[in-house]
């Protein structure tokens, strides 16, 4: 668990800091970022969440991440290393929500299950690495954002992302590909 969150710290500074600074900004906000507390309190659920006897004190640890930070971030969810939560404001992260490493998220996004009378296929996202959803994004429903993908501002994501795919709009759907050469 230490090694994800120290990742997920990382995440968080530019990697054209060196030396004493990097460090010095990276300790710095851990302990000035909301962002920061709402991804270290996740850890520390999910990781209670496993022991039945103390899934309690996860959800009051996530209970605290929503009044700190204004993010809901599902305990069962299971997140890679390297989380970026560019502002922590209005995010919702599903329970069994499925995200892999390296995955940056802007505020007012909502990532989960369609649920209702009206849901027509059960089921959730799996997001892979090296992600990034912009601000008030949606994604729904059961199924996968490829490696590398971008969700642009705004997009409703409720069908297949490819990998190294810009998607956008409402429905959202592929105005770009990211080829090899422009990374």
């Amino acid at each position: 668990m230490l090694r994800t969150i120290i990742a997920d710290l990382r995440s968080h500074v530019s990697p054209n800091y060196t030396g004493l600074f990097y460090w010095s900004a990276v300790f710095g906000k851990a302990l000035l970022n909301p962002a920061i507390h709402v991804t270290v309190l996740y850890r520390i659920g999910s990781t209670l969440y496993r022991v039945p006897v103390l899934r309690p004190l996860s959800f009051v640890l996530r209970s605290v991440s929503v009044v700190w930070g204004g993010t809901e971030i599902h305990p069962s969810a299971r997140i890679g290393p390297g989380l970026c939560l560019v502002h922590s404001m209005k995010i919702v992260i599903g329970p069994g929500v499925v995200i892999g490493a390296n995955a940056r998220i802007s505020h007012g996004v909502s990532i989960g299950a369609v649920t209702g009378p009206t849901a027509s296929e059960p089921g959730l996202p799996v997001i892979g690495d090296n992600v990034t959803v912009a601000l008030d994004a949606v994604i729904m429903g059961a199924l996968t954002v490829g490696d590398g993908a971008v969700v642009s501002v705004g997009s409703l994501v409720v069908r297949d992302v490819p990998a190294r795919a810009v998607v956008a709009g409402s429905p959202a759907r592929t105005v770009r590909r990211l080829d090899e050469a422009s990374t």
